[in-house]
């Protein structure tokens, strides 16, 4: 493993003779959890995609159940799925494909098999699978899919924003939250053309990839349903940081910032939640059976399932406080002052500066204000 050290320690997988990446173990975690809260122990049907040297299908394999498809187009990676499923004995249950990702799942539909759960891991984007892994699954299945292309997604680069993803945007302080919602509403915009609707179950951004589950059903009157309540506009102050959802540019246009100025407007992207606290809350069940979870994977878990109720994107608290002129609390305490003021608010897993808060912006901005002057560091 040392041969594939950066000099500041960390593990570089592109430069792996077969990609495997060890800081996605979290990623990993989170699919098993995930497939044992959903698929509970029934018989399923599930392809890994991009397998890699096949960790993530074996996983699923030995910790959920189910028959399984473990997929990589480079020979070497064939030859060490092959490999690795020998040594854990699921040949009975799990299968090595050496073919192109696209390729095999159109050709799965042509088996007449459905498939349960399809993962899209990639190194990179999943845009050029998306088209693919609506096609083999039948009235209703499970997607896990994978961004490390995170820049686009987060308007670092956002001529590739528009390209890739066909979006206009500009850096917001949410930029995590941005990304998740970028990749929800591209990848449920591409499956509605197949007639398919995407449900947002579990989201997650971690350190350099952002991971979504999904639930999958058949029918262009769920898709046209979900696509026409949960696709459209975020308007933000960049000034204020005042942020807020709308279904059309033109109403973006009506609004004004409180200092006066006009809002900027972001999108197409997702307006609905990101998630669904019922399924994190299963998660979190079935955790206390699973033998090879990461210490930190249930803590992270626990911080989505409180978060996912409060829809309106993340705010960071020291931009905010930068604006205000005054000293950043702590998270903990403002977030302890805003429960005792009746407002729902929570960490957010994406950003350790962030603060997810179901209020008026005037609401947010008294309370840090009266809080810091309490405290004796206000203005």
């Amino acid at each position: 493993m040392d041969l594939y050290r950066r000099p500041d320690g960390s593990v570089e997988p592109a430069w792996m003779p077969v990609f495997y990446n060890p800081e996605a173990v979290i990623s990993r975690d989170l699919t098993v959890l995930f497939l044992k809260a959903i698929m509970g122990k029934s018989n399923f049907f599930f392809v890994d995609l991009l397998s890699g040297t096949g960790i993530r299908g074996l996983r699923i394999a030995v910790e959920v159940g189910g028959y399984g498809i473990l997929n990589d187009v480079d020979p070497r990676a064939y030859h060490y799925i092959r490999r690795n499923i020998a040594l854990n004995n699921l040949e009975d249950r799990v299968e090595a494909y050496n073919n192109e990702a696209n390729a095999l799942l159109n050709t799965l539909v042509f088996t007449g098999i459905f498939v349960d759960y399809i993962d899209v891991d990639p190194y990179g984007s999943p845009v050029p699978f998306l088209d693919s892994i609506f096609k083999p699954i039948g009235k209703e299945a499970y997607i896990g899919v994978t961004a490390t292309d995170v820049a686009p997604l987060a308007c670092t680069h956002p001529r590739k924003a528009l390209t890739r993803y066909w979006n206009y945007c500009v850096k917001v302080d949410f930029e995590k939250e941005y990304a998740v919602r970028l990749l929800i509403a591209n990848t449920a915009m591409r499956a509605s053309a197949l007639e398919v609707e995407l449900e947002p179950l579990l989201a997650l951004a971690h350190r350099h990839f952002i991971r979504v589950f999904f639930k999958a059903r058949r029918g262009v009157s769920k898709a046209y349903s979900t696509i026409s309540k949960c696709t459209g506009y975020i308007w933000y102050c960049q000034n204020t940081l005042e942020r807020g959802f709308v279904k059309t540019p033109e109403e973006a246009r009506e609004l004004a910032c409180a200092d006066g100025s006009k809002p900027i407007t972001l999108g197409k992207t997702w307006i609905c939640e990101i998630g669904d606290e019922g399924t994190a809350q299963r998660m979190l069940q079935a955790a206390s059976s699973m033998q090879w979870l990461r210490p930190g994977t249930v803590n992270l878990l626990e911080v989505i399932k409180e978060e996912i109720p409060i829809k309106m994107p993340y705010f960071r608290l020291d931009r905010l406080c930068s604006l205000l002129k005054t000293n950043m609390p702590s998270i903990n305490t403002l977030i302890s002052e805003l429960k005792a003021r009746g407002i729902s608010s929570s960490r957010t897993h994406m950003d350790p500066r962030g603060v997810k808060v179901h209020a008026k912006y005037e609401e947010l901005v008294d309370t840090v204000l009266q809080l810091t002057k309490y405290l004796g560091y206000g203005r």
